[in-house]
Order: C-alpha cells, then sequence, then structure tokens
C-alpha cells in the first residue's frame, strides 16, 4: 500500500507539473518604441496593469513562467530597464528607466505585444464627471404614427449630449485625450432646444472616426506592422526544379538548346537551368544563369535568394522570403535562412516539413545551419531532429559544430569540446575546420580558459588564407581572441590597431580589454589603456569600462579612472560609475566632489565611501554614526574615540579599553598638601599607576607596518 501510495503521489506531481507552461518573451528594439512580445495561447484572459514609470502583466494561466533569457541583448535604449517575476504564476513586472508608458494589444489571437513609448500616463477621469443628460421625451404630432423615428426630431442639445458621450467613450479607449476645464464658474452659452438644421441628413449617428485610421495615430497606439504576403509551396515549386532525370542529363539537354541562331538566348531555358543550378546546390552558377534573363519577375528573385543560400551568401536585406516564418510552406524554410534567426511566430512544423522534403545533398548542406538557428532559439529537440535526418543521408558518420552546439546547449561542455577538436583535425571535415575553430575559441572565451598554441597557430594560418574571403574577419576575430586568452597583450593589441573601422573590431577590442583587466600584468596593463584612443575608449561597453576604471581606481591613478567611468553618454549602471567616480575623487583628495556623487545612491558599498569621506572632511563624529550603521564597531569605537565621544564608544574592543586609559590619564593626582609626607608617597603610587596606563596604552597601539589607515577602505 505504501508502494502503491508512492506511485499515486508521484503521477500527481507530474500531472501537475505538467500544467506550468513556459512563455518565451521577445524584444525588438525600434525608433519611437520598445516592443515586447509574448506568445501565449489562443484564448487566453490577459491583462496589462500600468503605473509610473512601470507595468504589470497577467495571463491566467496557472503556474505560468516567463522566460526573459536574452530580452536585453536585443535593447539598445534604457526605455525598460528590468524584469522580473517573483514566483512561477505571477505576473511580469516590467520597471522601465525613462519616463515612458507601456501600451498593449492582442495580435493574432495569440500574441500579446506590449510597446514601451516615451510619455506619461493620462490623469484618470474622475467621477465627477457626470453623465450625459437622458434625451427629453419626443413629441410626436401623430402619437400613433408608426414609423416616427428618434432621429428624425433630435433636437440640438440632444446631438450634444451623444457627442459627449462618444467623446467619454473615445477617451476610455485612449483614442482621444480630453483637456478638462478646471471646477469653477466659465463663460457658456444657455442651451438651445431648437431643432437641428433641415438641411442636416435624417438618422444622424456620432461615431469616432479615429477608430478606422492607420498610418496617422501617435505611439500611445499600437501599430499593426504590414506583412508580405505568404508564397505558397505551390507557387515558389521548389520541388519541380528538377526532374527524376541524372543531373548529368538534364543539364546537357539545358545547354544544349540555351543558344538559338544569332546567338540568341532561349530565356525560358536559361530560366530553367538557373532553378537546376540553384536545385543542385550550385549557387553562383545560377546567379550567373539568371542574368541571361532580362525580365525582373517575382519569380526570378525567389529563385537568386535561394542561390544565394545554397552558396552560403550573406542574404540581402530585401529578400523576398523575409517575413515569412509564419507561413505554413515551404517559404517558412527559406525565410528563416534569410533573417538566421528564428522569429517568435515561426511555423516550426512548416519549417522541419520543408526541411526533410530537400534532396539529399541539400540536407546534408543546409542542415547544420537550420540547427544553428534552432538552437540559438532553444528550439534543441527540433534541432536533434535535424541533425538525425543529416545522419541519415550522410554515408558516414562525421563530427559537426553543430552537433557541438547541440551538446553545448545541452550543458554537455566536454562533449562540445571533443566534438570540436575532432572537426579541427579530421581531414574529412576540413571545409567546417575553421567554423569549428572559431566556436571553440569562442567557447574557451566564454569559460575564460586557455588555447593551445597549436591551436593559436592554425588561427593564425586561417585568418592568413582565408583574408580578404567572408570567413576572413571571423578568422581574424578568433586569432586575436586566441592570443589575448594566451596572455599574448602586446601581439594582439597590434592586430586589433590594423583592423578597419566597425562592429567586428569594437567586439574584439572589448574582449581584449576584459582579458587585459583581469589577467595583465600592471605595465603592460597601464600601457594599453594609458594610451587608448578616445575613439576606442568611447568604443568601450559600460562593462569593460567599468573594469577599466575600478583597476585604474586601485592603481591609484584617479583621474584615469574617474575619465572611463564618466560616460555622459551612457544611462546604464550609473550607481556603480558613481562609486567609481567618488573613489577616484577620494584619491585625489577632494571629499565633497565624492559625496556630490553619491547623493544619489544608498546602497553598502555607497556608504562606505560616504564614510571615508566624511572622514576626509574632518566630521569624526558623523563617520563614527555611519560605520556605527554599517556595522563596523571597532571603526566607529575610533572616530568615537578622535572625535572625543567615549561615552559612545561601545563597552568591547580595542578603542574601549583605549578610552578608559585615556580617560584615567586625564585624572588629576589626588594632593594631600597638609600632610607633606602622604602627600609624596600619593605622588609616587600616582606615578606607578600613570606609567603602568602608559605601558597598556602602547600595548594597545598596533604595529606601524598594519596601522590603519584611514584613507584605505576599511573593510580591506
Amino acid at each position: 500500500m505504501k508502494r502503491v501510495a508512492l506511485f499515486t503521489s508521484i503521477l500527481i506531481a507530474m500531472a501537475t507539473s505538467a500544467t506550468a507552461e513556459t512563455l518565451v518573451v521577445r524584444s525588438g528594439e525600434h525608433d519611437s518604441h520598445t516592443r515586447l512580445v509574448v506568445k501565449v495561447p489562443p484564448g487566453t484572459e490577459w491583462v496589462l496593469a500600468r503605473r509610473k514609470n512601470g507595468a504589470r502583466l497577467t495571463v491566467s494561466i496557472d503556474d505560468v513562467l516567463f522566460q526573459t533569457e536574452g530580452v536585453f541583448g536585443r535593447l539598445t535604449s534604457n526605455r525598460l530597464s528590468a524584469l522580473s517575476q517573483s514566483k512561477p504564476g505571477s505576473a511580469l513586472d516590467l520597471e522601465f528607466g525613462c519616463d515612458c508608458v507601456a501600451t498593449a494589444f492582442l495580435y493574432q489571437q495569440s500574441m500579446i505585444v506590449v510597446d514601451i513609448s516615451q510619455g506619461t500616463l493620462p490623469p484618470p477621469l474622475t467621477a465627477n464627471i457626470p453623465l450625459p443628460p437622458s434625451l427629453p421625451p419626443l413629441e410626436v404630432e401623430d402619437p400613433l404614427e408608426p414609423l416616427a423615428l428618434p432621429l428624425l426630431t433630435l433636437n440640438q442639445q440632444g446631438f450634444k449630449d451623444q457627442l459627449s458621450a462618444r467623446l467619454l467613450q473615445g477617451a476610455d479607449r485612449e483614442v482621444l485625450d480630453l483637456d478638462l476645464a478646471a471646477i469653477g464658474p466659465r463663460a457658456s452659452t444657455l442651451p438651445s432646444d431648437a431643432d437641428m438644421l433641415p438641411s442636416f441628413a435624417a438618422n444622424m449617428n456620432v461615431s469616432t472616426i479615429v477608430d478606422e485610421l492607420e498610418g496617422l495615430l501617435g505611439p500611445d497606439i499600437p501599430q499593426i506592422e504590414k506583412r508580405p504576403a505568404c508564397i505558397s509551396s505551390a507557387r515558389l515549386g521548389f520541388d519541380t526544379w528538377s526532374d527524376a532525370r541524372p543531373f548529368d542529363k538534364q543539364i546537357a539537354d539545358l545547354r544544349s538548346g540555351l543558344y538559338q541562331e544569332f546567338d540568341r538566348v532561349d530565356t525560358d531555358l536559361a530560366f530553367k537551368l538557373a532553378k537546376l543550378y540553384a536545385y543542385f546546390g550550385f549557387g553562383a552558377e545560377a546567379v550567373s544563369t539568371l542574368e541571361l534573363v532580362e525580365d525582373h519577375s517575382e519569380e526570378k528573385n525567389w529563385v537568386h535568394a535561394i542561390a544565394g543560400l545554397v552558396d552560403y551568401r550573406e542574404p540581402a536585406e530585401d529578400s523576398p522570403f523575409r517575413g515569412l516564418q509564419r507561413c505554413s510552406s515551404d517559404a517558412a524554410f527559406w525565410s528563416v535562412l534569410s533573417e538566421q534567426t528564428l522569429s517568435p511566430d515561426a511555423d516550426l512544423n512548416a519549417i522541419e516539413q520543408s526541411f526533410y522534403s530537400l534532396p539529399q545533398h541539400l540536407r546534408r548542406s543546409l542542415g547544420p545551419r537550420l540547427s544553428s538557428i534552432l538552437v540559438e532559439a532553444d528550439k534543441l529537440e527540433a534541432a536533434r531532429r535535424v541533425m538525425r535526418s543529416v545522419d541519415r543521408v550522410e554515408t558516414e558518420e562525421q563530427p559537426s559544430v553543430a552537433k557541438a552546439q547541440i551538446a553545448q546547449a545541452e550543458g554537455d561542455s566536454e562533449v562540445a569540446d571533443t566534438i570540436l577538436e575532432e572537426v579541427i583535425s579530421t581531414p574529412e571535415t576540413s571545409t567546417d575546420a575553421p567554423l569549428a575553430l572559431a566556436r571553440l575559441i569562442e567557447k574557451r572565451w566564454a569559460e575564460r580558459g586557455a588555447v593551445s598554441p597549436q591551436n593559436v597557430a592554425l588561427a593564425a594560418a586561417y585568418a592568413l588564407e582565408f583574408r580578404g574571403s567572408e570567413t576572413g574577419p571571423m578568422m581574424q576575430h578568433a586569432h586575436i581572441v586566441a592570443l589575448s586568452l594566451n596572455n599574448e597583450f602586446d601581439t594582439s593589441y597590434d592586430l586589433i590597431q590594423a583592423l578597419p573601422e566597425g562592429d567586428d573590431r569594437t567586439d574584439v577590442l572589448n574582449r581584449h580589454t576584459h582579458l587585459l583587466e583581469e589577467r595583465s600584468n600592471d605595465v603592460t596593463f597601464l600601457k594599453q589603456v594609458l594610451s587608448m584612443s578616445d575613439s576606442d575608449s568611447m568604443a568601450l561597453t559600460t562593462q569593460a569600462a567599468i573594469a577599466v576604471s575600478d583597476r585604474l581606481g586601485a592603481l591609484g591613478f584617479a583621474a584615469q579612472s574617474s575619465a572611463f567611468a564618466n560616460r555622459t553618454y551612457d544611462t546604464t549602471d550609473r550607481s556603480q560609475r558613481a562609486r567609481l567616480r567618488a573613489r577616484a575623487a577620494l584619491l585625489d583628495e577632494k571629499p565633497h566632489k565624492a559625496m556630490l556623487e553619491l547623493s544619489d545612491d544608498a546602497s553598502t558599498a555607497a556608504d562606505t565611501l560616504r564614510a571615508q569621506a566624511l572622514a576626509a572632511i574632518g566630521d569624526q563624529a558623523a563617520t563614527a554614526e555611519l560605520y556605527r550603521e554599517l556595522g563596523e564597531t571597532e571603526v566607529a569605537n575610533r572616530y568615537f574615540w578622535l572625535a572625543g565621544l567615549s561615552e559612545k564608544i561601545e563597552l568591547e574592543g580595542r578603542f574601549a579599553n583605549l578610552s578608559e586609559i585615556s580617560d584615567k590619564l586625564a585624572l588629576l593626582p589626588r594632593r594631600l598638601l597638609k600632610t607633606p609626607l602622604a602627600d609624596a608617597n600619593s605622588l609616587l603610587t600616582d606615578s606607578e599607576e600613570t606609567r603602568a596606563r602608559i605601558a597598556d596604552l602602547f600595548a594597545l597601539i598596533p604595529d606601524p607596518e598594519v596601522a590603519f589607515d584611514e584613507r584605505t577602505d576599511p573593510n580591506q
């Protein structure tokens, strides 16, 4: 019975955990607003509660868990500063870093879209606004008239009442802003019961046209983005670009009839030949053949885009497949390859089905790329299915970068290392070796590991071999990071200086700077950091600049530390940068400036710096009180002793004893002037006690080599 009860409880726990659902929060940055998208099951009820500089999203799903990893990786502004969920099943709290307002709407019955833009919450409509008065009773000449309609006799006051009601409805829907007049007397006209002008049409009704406007509304009204129409699999017809005959037979027939008399090109055959090239993975040949086709049809754009994808070319920004991942056709598969990331509304089932229907050679070629995209989107099971499909069409199983990426995503770091090393060293996988080496160095960077000298030399060779190609910048990047991981900072910094300006240079500069701050000796660190150009220092990320400023301050370079922490154009990590500037001000003997830097910071670290600033100013009593609040009792006692406030010193510790001895030494000797011999004996006794107290006082004074220095952090 105990076993049955235990088994039943396990089943109940499994059923309960199965009800929990994870909702992935996606993000996007726009010029006018920051957008969050949460995909929910159709029919899910939800509420967005707004407050000043924040909002709360609640969905009616039990034990819901909001997955927010990666949200801030796509954001560049400070409109959204924090996302949090107190426990599974609770609401998602949004904190804004600006005076912003959140608006939300439901898109396609399955996506909650939250837009954060500049603005303030409108004042709530007060309950003192009277409801529109009821319409006066209709006066019909013939009460038996069956066709008498109310609006035919609507007077001016009734029309105003209906208009007021519509305006209030528009304000409730946030499509109108009401500028309400202050309470009090105002000039107005007496209501008129005169009938409306006879030229007005009968049966008139008032409505707000703003509900029907598109493209003219401000940021308070969510805009539905125009998206391209889907391309059906039948229209694309990718499976018809080749027949059952061998490739050499098909290409021979098409090429033999390509040029007619007078070297005139048969454009229909040229178009079929381009499709055939693209189908068999010859992208460059397909693009070259398309140049013989003069028309610019939609189908030609499709063939050109697919030819670039099968030939590993960078997808064009105007690719005809962009924005089609939501489609339930082959276009969704080519769209995910074009965008190189999985969209929140992607039809994953259609993408996988399209991949499985590809010919074997394209599955072998495109499968690892699709698997990498799925891994980055946390679709591990789908990535495994794709790689299993690739393995089924491989003549023999080979290690691949995609398999290593899946193992890394599963948390099996050792297996990922083994696979990448096999790809690098296996001759049959030489085409994937550069990418595998770059991924291995990237993994070492994330783990702050080291790269073997052989792999550093191999990265240098690949960087030289692939210079001028699309792979060249990636291998240059990997080579520089590998040198920095192996503490060859001078060589890597020289290579960085030779790189052209751009995002790649900025990224590798930041990685090098992090490693420089963490691992280099003081001389190398100061030589590179102090000689850094203004453009390079501005290109550093906030975290890199903070790390450099912290180490410069520890080395005593106050002005330079303050310069790296004083990034006026940066709105992130303000408190931490202010503390670094305060510490630099203390090093520069400017305690008042340090106090100003810490004026808005109530953290413990700020209080420690504030106490040091007060000590430098000379306010011993305030310093002691602050250290007591921080729990530094012994340091607080010292400053109470220096301030002469012995009554506030706690009864335990070295300074409590010092205070007690000092108070006794301050007492005057007891004199017996009327009895000289007794007076002399009393002086001798008092002298012995004084010498003993002085000896005790010297015993309490610490060694000069470890003496307390009020300029240093007492917590160190």
